[in-house]
């Protein structure tokens, strides 16, 4: 077994993956939009919208499963091959059974038909994915791999678009080169997760043990698969393609700042899991309390950073037409609030304590919600519409996980909100200034974001902010060994 990092480390590691997950697509959407043309861009948002549910039913939940399962067992090396083994074949039947649909629905429905290449060259990234077993570095908390491989694809990737991409002819090369970027680390990780555990099928699946709660973390994706994407496209069915166009990139900004601070709870997910099936409660929740620190303190600011620069956000990334989403992209930032500790209640206390029907309840409930008023809200506000009934979405998982999770938790440490609520008090004035005062975009981005950094951590420090005392010393550790 390597040696594991600090959770600082892999959520470091974590939260600049994932900004290259949606970075790279947001970085690439205004050279392919303008070489392509919308019509080619729409063939491949279709074709890779299909592929997306397939991916889904070709994973069955199983990395969820396999994370938290396996990570309680990670010390116990052969009880975790047969798991693993067992895991590994069942996901291979499923991508079996998955590819087959695909040829059934591509070769009898003619819309599917009409986009057979594209559809057939994306489809590489669901038997990549089998087979690359990226969950064993999530058991492993192998993140530095996960993290360089997966950069060094996407520059890679930006470069082959950027030279090879020249005319609308080149929807082929451009689906293949984002094929290539999904793929190519799953197929590394074939020779990288062999050090952790080797290949083997097996045809005892042992679904007595497996299968319900596979079958309850496959449904929680389907529908939040579902729920996630219903308001664009309902949006579409009642609105206008360019207000469409707004809102996803709306959209798309909330995914970032989502994703980077989901991304820390993520890599809490093995170090919990192996706490739980130790029995040791008293480290888990030392952990827990520390994870839920860390979100408040960065959560709360980048709600209040991204609120006051909204426009100028849509400004660098879309251009003056779509400064018309910011009052979305706010409504959005309110949906933050919630949506990161939907996340902490039901990854990092629900599931890890094999509670995943309850996390499926809150999915289900917040799904229906989601679905049934954006059939109310979208024909009345818009793109507005489509962003509240997030935040309402949103609210309803919270408020179901944080109620059931209370079964599993102890007391919770205090939190000092005094020193986050001064310094985010001083972001927003920060932002207003830049606004007033500073002309040039650029500028007033950076200088915003650059100060409001500064200052509040200064503020957190003053404040004897745990996260920033722990950052500090861990800075100081490393400075000493470099010594």
């Amino acid at each position: 077994m390597s040696k594991k990092n600090s959770i600082q480390i892999n959520a470091i590691l974590n939260v600049i993956k994932q900004c290259c997950v949606i970075i790279f697509p947001l970085v690439t959407f205004s050279y392919t939009s303008r070489v392509l043309g919308a019509d080619n861009l729409g063939r491949f948002s279709f074709s890779d919208s299909v592929i997306s549910y397939l991916y889904v039913l070709a994973s069955l939940g199983i990395p969820t499963y396999a994370v938290r399962e396996a990570s309680r067992i990670r010390n116990q090396k052969k009880q975790l091959e047969k798991m693993t083994n067992e895991l590994f074949s069942i996901n291979i039947v499923m991508t079996i059974i998955t590819m087959l649909l695909l040829i059934i629905l591509v070769d009898f429905i003619p819309r599917l038909s009409q986009d057979r290449i594209l559809i057939i060259i994306l489809s590489t990234t669901i038997i990549c994915n089998t087979f690359g077993r990226d969950w064993i570095n999530t058991v492993f908390e192998d993140f530095s791999f996960l993290t360089l491989i997966y950069i060094i694809t996407q520059v890679i990737s930006l470069v082959l678009i950027l030279t090879m991409v020249k005319s609308r002819s080149d929807l082929i090369v451009y689906t293949i080169i984002m094929a290539f970027s999904r793929s190519f680390y799953y197929l590394l990780n074939l020779f990288h997760t062999k050090k952790y555990v080797p290949y083997r099928l097996t045809l005892h699946f042992n679904l007595t043990q497996h299968f319900k709660p596979i079958l309850y973390l496959f449904c929680i994706s389907i529908a939040t698969t579902i729920y996630v994407k219903s308001d664009i496209i309902i949006l579409g069915f009642f609105r206008s393609n360019s207000e469409v166009g707004i809102y996803s990139l709306a959209t798309n900004v909330y995914l970032v700042i989502k994703s980077l601070l989901n991304a820390i709870i993520t890599v809490a997910i093995p170090r919990l899991s192996l706490f739980l099936g130790e029995n040791n409660k008293k480290m888990y929740m030392k952990l827990l309390n520390g994870l839920r620190i860390s979100l408040y303190t960065l959560m709360i600011p980048s709600v209040i950073g991204a609120w006051f620069l909204s426009k100028d956000i849509l400004m660098v990334l879309g251009g003056r037409a779509f400064i018309y989403g910011f009052v979305s992209l706010r409504i959005l930032c309110i949906a933050l609030l919630f949506t990161v500790f939907g996340c902490f209640y039901s990854q990092a206390v629900l599931v890890p304590n094999r509670d995943e029907r309850s996390y499926f309840f809150a999915t289900m409930i917040s799904a229906l919600i989601n679905i049934g008023l954006n059939f109310i809200f979208i024909p009345l506000f818009g793109i507005n519409g489509a962003a509240l009934t997030t935040v309402i979405a949103e609210l309803t998982v919270v408020i179901i996980c944080k109620k059931r999770s209370s079964n599993y938790l102890f007391n919770f440490s205090k939190i000092n909100f005094l020193p986050i609520c001064i310094g985010c008090g001083l972001i927003g004035m920060i932002c207003i200034l830049m606004q007033l005062y500073v002309q040039s975009l650029a500028i007033r981005i950076m200088g915003s974001v650059g100060l409001s950094v500064f200052v509040y951590a200064i503020i957190l420090l003053l404040g004897k902010n745990p996260l920033a005392l722990e950052a500090v010393q861990f800075i100081n550790s490393k400075i000493s060994l470099k010594k």
